[in-house]
């Protein structure tokens, strides 16, 4: 019992690593070109809504948000502004 709540923490804690890391120069200007476009905001999904799961665009969107909630890495044009 004990081994499977450290399995579930440690694995908790790998997965909230992979969810904060930052985002590559060319990963955040694809963000910007994709939120100057078209925006980051999700659009319904009747497959979520019948329990088929999320669709690749907004997850992609959510991804997107995550990494424009962060500060600009370097070597992006946004670092200057």
């Amino acid at each position: 019992m004990k081994l499977g709540i450290i399995a579930a923490a440690g694995s908790m804690l790998l997965l909230g690593a992979c969810a904060t890391t930052q985002a590559t120069p060319a990963q955040y200007a694809s963000c910007q070109e994709m939120e100057r476009d078209m925006g980051v905001a999700n659009r319904h999904d009747h497959g979520e809504m019948k329990g088929q799961g999320r669709n690749a665009m907004n997850l992609s969107h959510d991804r997107c948000r995550q990494i424009l909630s962060q500060p600009a890495p370097a070597g992006t044009s946004s670092e200057n502004n």
